[in-house]
């Protein structure tokens, strides 16, 4: 069986989250990704660890670097550069997340490397993109979605009547940029190499990623609104925060647990009535200001005498939006993440059984596997230079001069 992306080699040269990510997404759909590491990275051994005895294993590495290959060089050596050069010949993806200009400083720059090999696609992501006021700026992930809009967005609901309710943003549980960049990346490299198949030349081209672009563009509904409306009338779109309508938010049980609850279509806020035993609510879904705050009010009642087992159980027969709230260990005994087959176990040669994270790009003719562990740094540093016809010898003077 052949893997979609079996062809495809992609040098990474991405750090922390999101490029490693990105080409973990592509290495489990068979891409050939080759960890282009620098021989002395204080980061390329992240915890938590997997541990037996003296034996540590990244459980970070784990997820993120299955299925790659590592090899160290020190790109600031020039005997290094003309090997990174030769793997470039024959690679299809270079993945980068430098800052703007760092690439052309050690010389690997799209300029530089399509010079080198035409039909090369360089994927840079970055916080700002390569160009913009912002471009230099250092940021994370809490700075990129406090531009773009996500942060202020994340706050507790705003009680109508209480004017001075202080509603700071909420920092979410997840990184949305990180993550979200991530996958803008991985579906521009998709299509940079559709492209790329397409064009007589198999040219290859530049494929320019901003986290803030990412996220500022998963606000559609946001954005529709802003569109429409007056910039007087700002105020209540974008920063409402969840749980503003009955019909959408989380609601507090018996037991001091949570129900998430997504009524948004009128057959299913009634069908949440009839669940509840209010159907003298159906015709409130819609309703504005006080109103509005009463029948949140009568909602959050209802939900707080039964527990959280209790309210699933009664809404297994109504076809209405709601579900239990879950932290990740929870969610791991899912039986839907269960069904999905959404973690596997694998034998690990030193550690035994470990869990791993599978891919959710479920194909029927070829599934994604994870085909390989994470690779301890520069791994196959030898294996990759001797299938470039690089000596013992040249390895260990490489070695010797400080170039692996």
């Amino acid at each position: 069986m052949t893997l979609p992306l079996e062809n495809v080699t992609i040098l990474d040269l991405s750090r922390m989250l999101p490029g490693p990510y990105c080409t973990m997404i592509l290495s489990d759909l068979g891409a050939n990704v080759v960890r282009v590491e620098n021989p002395s990275d204080p980061m390329s051994n992240l915890p938590p660890f997997f541990q037996k005895g003296d034996y540590y294993y990244s459980a970070f590495n784990a997820v993120l670097m299955r299925n790659k290959k590592s090899i160290t060089l020190n790109l600031k050596n020039e005997k290094a550069l003309n090997i990174f050069y030769e793997l470039v010949k024959k690679a299809d993806v270079v993945m980068d997340t430098f800052r703007p200009k760092v690439m052309e400083k050690l010389k690997i720059d799209y300029k530089t490397l399509s010079s080198i090999n035409p039909s090369i696609i360089c994927c840079s992501m970055t916080g700002y993109g390569q160009y913009g006021p912002y471009e230099q700026k250092a940021g994370h992930d809490i700075n990129y979605i406090g531009i773009s809009g996500i942060l202020d967005a994340t706050r507790e609901r705003k009680i109508f009547g209480k004017e001075d309710q202080e509603r700071p943003p909420l920092v979410p549980g997840l990184s949305p940029a990180d993550i979200g960049g991530a996958l803008v990346a991985a579906i521009g490299i998709l299509g940079a190499l559709y492209e790329r198949e397409q064009n007589p030349e198999r040219k290859g081209q530049f494929v320019d990623i901003s986290m803030t672009d990412s996220t500022f563009f998963f606000q559609p509904i946001v954005a529709a609104n802003k569109f429409v409306r007056d910039h007087s009338e700002r105020k209540g779109w974008g920063s409402g925060g969840g749980g503003g309508s009955p019909y959408y938010g989380v609601y507090k049980t018996k037991d001091h647990k949570y129900i998430a609850v997504g009524a948004i279509e009128p057959k299913f806020w009634q069908a949440l009535c009839e669940g509840l035993g209010r159907s003298d609510l159906k015709g409130k879904q819609y309703v504005q200001g006080e109103e509005n705050e009463n029948v949140i009010r009568e909602v959050k009642a209802e939900f707080l005498k039964k527990t959280q087992a209790e309210w699933l159980e009664i809404f297994e027969n109504y076809d209405t939006c709601v579900s239990a709230v879950k932290n990740f260990w929870e969610a791991c005994e899912d039986p839907q993440i269960i069904a999905r087959e959404m973690i596997v176990k694998m034998d690990h040669p030193v550690l035994g059984e470990i869990q791993n994270l599978a891919s959710p790009i479920k194909l029927s003719r070829t599934p994604s596997t994870i085909r390989s562990f994470a690779p301890k740094h520069g791994q196959n540093t030898e294996e990759i230079l001797k299938s470039f016809n690089y000596s013992e010898e040249d390895i260990q003077n490489f070695k010797k001069n400080k170039v692996i």
